[in-house]
Protein backbone atom coordinates (compact mmCIF):
# COMPACT_ATOMS: atom_id res chain seq x y z
CA UNK A 1 0.00 0.00 0.00
CA UNK A 2 1.29 3.45 -0.83
CA UNK A 3 0.61 5.91 1.98
CA UNK A 4 0.41 9.67 1.70
CA UNK A 5 2.84 11.72 3.80
CA UNK A 6 0.27 12.45 6.49
CA UNK A 7 -1.70 9.17 6.61
CA UNK A 8 -0.05 7.99 9.84
CA UNK A 9 1.31 11.18 11.44
CA UNK A 10 0.10 14.65 10.37
CA UNK A 11 2.81 16.53 8.46
CA UNK A 12 2.76 19.36 10.98
CA UNK A 13 3.94 16.90 13.65
CA UNK A 14 6.65 15.09 11.66
CA UNK A 15 9.53 17.13 13.02
CA UNK A 16 8.14 17.30 16.55
CA UNK A 17 7.75 13.50 16.91
CA UNK A 18 10.79 12.55 14.81
CA UNK A 19 8.81 10.94 11.97
CA UNK A 20 10.95 10.71 8.84
CA UNK A 21 11.03 8.75 5.57
CA UNK A 22 12.39 5.63 7.28
CA UNK A 23 9.29 5.52 9.46
CA UNK A 24 7.04 6.27 6.49
CA UNK A 25 8.40 3.42 4.38
CA UNK A 26 8.36 1.05 7.34
CA UNK A 27 4.70 1.97 7.94
CA UNK A 28 3.91 1.00 4.33
CA UNK A 29 5.64 -2.35 4.83
CA UNK A 30 3.83 -2.95 8.13
CA UNK A 31 0.43 -2.29 6.53
CA UNK A 32 1.23 -4.73 3.72
CA UNK A 33 2.83 -7.45 5.88
CA UNK A 34 0.07 -7.61 8.49
CA UNK A 35 -2.89 -6.66 6.25
CA UNK A 36 -3.79 -3.71 8.44
CA UNK A 37 -6.49 -1.18 7.54
CA UNK A 38 -6.35 2.59 7.92
CA UNK A 39 -7.72 4.51 9.76
CA UNK A 40 -8.68 1.72 12.18
CA UNK A 41 -5.10 0.46 12.70
CA UNK A 42 -3.28 3.81 12.40
CA UNK A 43 -1.90 3.84 15.95
CA UNK A 44 -0.71 0.22 15.71
CA UNK A 45 1.05 0.97 12.41
CA UNK A 46 2.71 4.04 13.94
CA UNK A 47 3.93 2.13 16.99
CA UNK A 48 5.25 -0.82 14.99
CA UNK A 49 7.05 1.47 12.53
CA UNK A 50 8.75 3.33 15.38
CA UNK A 51 9.82 0.13 17.16
CA UNK A 52 11.13 -1.51 13.99
CA UNK A 53 13.07 1.59 12.89
CA UNK A 54 14.57 2.03 16.37
CA UNK A 55 15.54 -1.65 16.27
CA UNK A 56 17.41 -1.08 13.02
CA UNK A 57 15.17 -3.33 10.94
CA UNK A 58 14.59 -2.68 7.25
CA UNK A 59 11.38 -4.72 7.08
CA UNK A 60 8.94 -6.17 9.59
CA UNK A 61 10.12 -9.54 10.92
CA UNK A 62 8.71 -12.77 9.57
CA UNK A 63 6.73 -14.79 12.09
CA UNK A 64 8.94 -17.70 13.15
CA UNK A 65 6.01 -19.75 14.49
CA UNK A 66 4.61 -20.06 10.95
CA UNK A 67 7.88 -21.60 9.77
CA UNK A 68 7.95 -23.93 12.79
CA UNK A 69 4.36 -25.07 12.20
CA UNK A 70 5.03 -25.73 8.51
CA UNK A 71 8.00 -27.96 9.35
CA UNK A 72 6.12 -30.18 11.81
Amino acid sequence: MILEADDIVPEALHKRVGWDMRHHFMAEKVVDRFSLVLPRDRELVRQLAVVYVLGGLRAPPVATWAVTCALT
